[in-house]
């Protein structure tokens, strides 16, 4: 995501400095412009404002931990903008470890993957002070097409956890209806079709429409990765002492998915080739 978003920003005039655990991927930056450094610490001598977005807590704790990572000297008064997806807990005590430092913090996940990524139609939900958001919006403008202030520290990965909950049980559901569909003798590309035309489509749903009829292996959000935000989620809801029985389930599906071949590393679109796979199996277990 960070390879997609950063172009954006270089396109939108930023004097942009990067850093990356792998120096194959900054490669092509530096040849766009970009200022590449050999450690975390070092981007802040170049700028007041650094983004985050790392693929799990615990790369983005060493990246901030780490004797030459974000939180090393030089970043007193200097504004981390975390982008990536944990459970609020998380969110919250990468906050705290950043203030404890001297530096300041704003959780911004985003809604969208790759592909709105790079042409800057991202949904950012930000968690942190006003002074801060203000800061950060001519920063996130050039990635996003709308910004939403859910207010203090941690608000932003919480609205994360809301949207990862009903976007993966609507794909679950979808993968579960176009199965029915086949199984009933329906054709599933007319059966698409017919739903983006009802209250039953989210505006992705006809872009999707060759992952799901299995005619893609593009990948937006890999199946492995939607078990990790899933798994946020039901930590989440358990410990509001809430049920969410429909995102349980949605969970163990994705589960079951993820170690079911090269499900994993697959769209998470293709939820509804493995539940095809699962139907056509069921139906020669009852073969006469």
């Amino acid at each position: 995501m960070g390879q997609a978003m950063a172009p954006r920003l270089l396109e939108a005039g930023f004097d942009l400095t990067v850093w990356n655990r792998s120096s194959a991927t900054t490669d092509s930056l530096r040849d766009a412009g970009a200022r590449v450094v050999a450690q975390p610490a070092d981007i802040w001598r170049h700028t007041d404002v650094a983004i985050s977005m790392l693929r799990d807590y615990n790369a983005t704790r060493s990246v901030m931990e780490d004797e030459s990572g974000l939180l090393a000297e030089g970043c007193v008064g200097k504004l981390i903008c975390d982008m990536a997806t944990y459970a609020p807990a998380d969110t919250l005590a990468l906050a705290a470890l950043a203030n404890e430092r001297g530096a300041r913090y704003v959780d911004a996940p985003v809604g969208g993957t790759v592909d709105p990524a790079r042409s800057g139609k991202l949904v950012v939900f930000t968690g942190g002070s006003a002074d801060d958001t203000d800061q950060l919006q001519p920063i996130l403008s050039p990635l996003s097409r709308r910004v939403f202030n859910m207010g203090q520290q941690g608000n932003g990965a919480k609205m994360k956890m809301v949207m990862n909950l009903v976007l993966t049980v609507y794909w679950e559901a979808i993968a579960e209806g176009l199965a029915m569909a086949e199984g009933g003798g329906l054709d599933p590309g007319a059966v698409l079709d017919v739903l983006a035309e009802t209250p039953a489509a989210l505006p992705i749903l006809l872009s999707k429409k060759e992952l799901l009829l299995g005619q893609s292996d593009t990948v937006g959000f890999d199946i492995n990765g939607v078990q990790k935000d899933m798994r946020a989620v039901m930590r989440t809801v358990a410990e509001l002492g809430l049920s969410a029985p429909a995102a349980s389930g949605t969970l163990d599906a994705v589960s079951a998915a993820a170690s079911c071949g090269a499900y994993g590393d697959q769209d998470v679109a293709k939820l509804a080739s493995y539940r095809r796979g699962q139907l056509f199996s069921w139906d020669r277990k009852n073969e006469p």
